[in-house]
């Protein structure tokens, strides 16, 4: 082979490899943007978090008790928020039966449902009937009572199939009391049925009403009527409808209590509860007795973070509440532990007799990682007897980005801004680095060409002896 077609061979070869290298970062970083798109599209995964407010001393309990309520609810509602379940980590070791009556009421409740839509209604009764019964026993761990009322209201709507329209209007009688709003599906339930249920509810509507006291031990119980929250014990509950209705009572580190209690308004009720100490209780006290101390740390506190941990959080929201008389201050700090952070702090104080008390609450533990307003205390009348909402935010002073809530930094006004992230610049860009590297190869390729036509003709040197 000649020295002039070994050269035009190399030449081909680097060109070749010149445009596949072009072709291929070209592919490469448009996958990459491809693929930033696909998971800029996915849903981001839920922030794990757990949350506590723990009074400073026993006279605090009570409105540590309703912050503790309403911190847990707050985040529950947030999609980025995955709340995790606290009070069932202090007794996941201890045998409760009622959770294995939940699990047979269950199985008897989809076998139900199976006879009634195969309209086998004397044998629905039977299941559904038997379900409700070990519903009532576990009272305490059924939550919100959906099964205890779906499994009444398919009893009554095959009672009602049968013939038997009073046994029927029973059943849906304690659907009614345990829910007024609820409205039958006409997808599922024939019209004549659905007249029978809202004769029902007007009559229920109508009925006597009693009012019942609600005391634990210990006290600062959350107490639930029919799946709804009430309050904390002691407790006055007025304008309770005569009946039976679905009770339940916990408090952090004590096994949930729970029964179907009846009312009557010829006197008012009284309503003991026992609470039973889970066996995680001194662990729990352990772990939270010493988080108080250093809310404002930053890094956070070392007990913070072991707080975190346990409860398996990626974010952990923790008030500090202090009662005298009928005034309340609240510090309360949400922490990042992946990485470790301090993301807000927030201090408040509050008026627990105020009549938006429970609203100023809420927008205060929003403001922990959203931007919010929050109404003053004593109602929403401004000075002067205004009586258009003063929105007033709930802090805005600060001294770093650890003082702001989440989307949010420090300005150097020392105001929490909205954190508007800077766009990629032109260098950053990928099609620009692709350009880039095309026009490069494109020259070199050029000068290389150049260079090799622009040699003078070389013969091919010839050997005589």
């Amino acid at each position: 082979m000649s020295l002039q077609r070994r050269n035009l061979t190399t030449l081909s070869a680097v060109l070749i490899a010149l445009i596949v290298w072009v072709f291929g970062s070209s592919w490469v970083a448009g996958e990459s943007l491809v693929s930033r798109a696909a998971a800029k599209d996915a849903p981001p995964a839920k922030l794990k978090l757990a949350g506590f407010a723990l009074p400073t001393d026993q006279f605090s309990e009570k409105a540590a008790a309703l912050f503790n309520h309403v911190v847990r609810e707050n985040f529950a509602r947030d999609e980025k928020f995955e709340v995790l379940d606290i009070r069932g980590m202090f007794f996941s070791d201890d045998a409760d039966e009622r959770l294995r009556l939940i699990e047979q009421a269950n199985s008897a409740m989809v076998s139900g449902r199976e006879e009634y839509d195969n309209l086998e209604l004397d044998v629905a009764v039977e299941k559904l009937q038997k379900a409700i019964d070990l519903y009532k026993k576990a009272v305490g761990r059924l939550g919100d009572g959906g099964q205890y009322v779906d499994a009444l209201l398919f009893m009554g709507a095959a009672y009602i199939l049968s013939g038997d329209d009073d046994l029927g209007s029973q059943s849906f009688l304690q659907v009614a009391l345990f829910d007024k709003r609820k409205n039958l599906d006409t997808k599922t339930f024939p019209p004549s049925m659905i007249e029978v249920f809202n004769r029902v509810k007007e009559r229920v509507a109508s009925s006597p009403q009693s009012t019942v006291m609600v005391r634990s031990n210990p006290p600062a119980a959350e107490v639930y009527l029919n799946g709804v929250f009430k309050g904390v014990t002691p407790i006055k509950l007025t304008r309770v409808v005569e009946g039976s209705h679905f009770m339940r009572i916990e408090r952090d580190g004590y096994q949930n209590w729970g029964q179907i209690v009846s009312f009557f308004a010829t006197h008012e009720e009284l309503i003991e509860a026992t609470l039973k100490p889970a066996s995680g209780l001194g662990g729990q006290k352990e772990r939270t007795k010493k988080v108080l101390n250093d809310l404002e740390a930053d890094p956070p506190a070392f007990p913070l973070v072991k707080l975190g941990e346990w409860a398996g959080a990626n974010r952990l929201a923790v008030l500090k509440v202090t009662q005298r008389k009928n005034q309340i201050s609240v510090k309360a700090v949400l922490v990042g532990l992946s990485p470790r952070a301090k993301i807000a702090y927030r201090t408040a104080n509050f008026d627990i007799t105020s009549s938006n008390f429970l609203g100023r609450a809420d927008a205060f533990v929003t403001s922990l990682y959203r931007k919010v307003k929050m109404p003053p205390a004593g109602g929403l009348a401004g000075p002067g007897g205004d009586k258009k909402p003063k929105d007033v935010i709930v802090r805005t002073s600060c001294n770093s980005n650890s003082d702001c809530a989440q989307g949010e930094v420090c300005s150097e006004e020392g105001v929490c801004v909205p954190f508007s992230p800077a766009g990629p610049q032109w260098y950053e860009k990928w099609w620009i680095w692709a350009i880039v590297g095309g026009g490069v190869a494109v020259a070199t390729t050029a000068g290389v060409l150049t260079w090799y036509f622009l040699q003078p003709q070389r013969g091919a040197i010839e050997f005589s002896f």
